[in-house]
């Protein structure tokens, strides 16, 4: 399994539509990639690494890189940037994170995703404009998006933004044992109630909900929507989980004409993650009446 592909251009200077993202200047460049500022859907400014090809390969992969970046999530390479998404566009591996970053602060997230010590701040990077690494109280207070990679498909392909490997599992350890997760059941559904006539064009946040042992991991899954001209798009991702009801959600752009029903199918790939006879597999169905 490898990290979803966007189009050609999805990700240029002209930014990423499907997810409101406009790319702004250049503020970092080193050995490892170079940093934009960007502006999110939302009018924040986040901050956006396009990696250098060279040194993802150096560095195992793609896929060693989602694995850290996974890693980073849950809190096992303490002194990363938050990381809000990881992309792969035209060749190029992108990070996007919620500010934008000092150069010290770029270097150490860049050498711990990459698997190399950190530096020494500063040095591995060059400023070429100005950021900050302080998010503003607004920020911390609404939190980060709870998925590593997000998406927004539609019956007219939007664009998918998900991303995986063949991720290994990834556990916290402390003094206490945390079990591996184990899943007995999985519900899906859309988040927010919505009538027929409000998904014609909008983006509805479908769930994938778990009941599990309460355990920890890593799990890969899938994601089955409709996609153009009647073909169905497969977008793949992982999350780290925890707790008794964990979510996956997926936004899920909806372009619609006419009456009838969509669903969005969830599949877990990952079967080490399953109990015994659960279900690998849910649906969740959605009635439209649109013009």
């Amino acid at each position: 399994m490898s990290l979803k592909k966007l189009g050609e251009s999805a990700l240029s200077e002209a930014g990423l539509p499907g997810m409101g993202l406009k790319l702004g200047p250049e503020v970092l460049r080193g050995t490892d990639g170079v940093w934009f500022t960007a502006t999110g859907a939302d009018g924040r400014t986040l901050g956006v690494l396009r990696f250098e090809p060279a040194r993802v390969k150096a560095a195992g992969g793609v896929k060693r890189l989602v694995e850290r970046t996974v890693a980073a999530r849950g809190g096992l390479l303490p002194g990363t940037l938050p990381v809000l998404d990881l992309v792969e566009d035209a060749g190029h591996v992108w990070l996007i994170t919620p500010v934008v970053p000092e150069s010290g602060a770029a270097a150490r997230t860049v050498a711990l995703l990459l698997g190399s010590s950190p530096p020494a701040p500063p040095g591995g990077l060059v400023a070429t404009g100005h950021g900050t690494q302080k998010p503003e109280k607004k920020d911390l207070k609404d939190g980060l998006p709870s998925r590593i990679i997000r998406t927004l498909v539609g019956l007219v392909l939007v664009g998918a933004v998900l991303g995986a490997a063949g991720f290994a599992a990834v556990q916290l350890r402390d003094k206490k044992a945390v079990p591996k997760v184990q899943i007995s059941s999985i519900s899906v559904h859309n988040f927010a109630p919505v009538q027929p006539s409000g998904i014609c064009d909008a983006s509805v946040d479908m769930v994938a909900e778990f009941t599990t042992n309460g355990g920890t991991g890593v799990v890969t899954y899938e994601w089955d929507i409709p996609a153009k001209n009647h073909t169905t798009q497969a977008v793949t991702g992982a999350e780290r989980v925890s707790g008794k009801s964990p979510k996956v959600h997926l936004a899920w752009q909806l372009k619609l004409t006419g009456s009838g029903t969509v669903s969005a199918t969830f599949r877990i790939t990952s079967p080490g993650v399953l109990a015994a006879g659960a279900e690998t597999a849910s649906s969740g169905d959605l009635k439209y009446q649109c013009p």
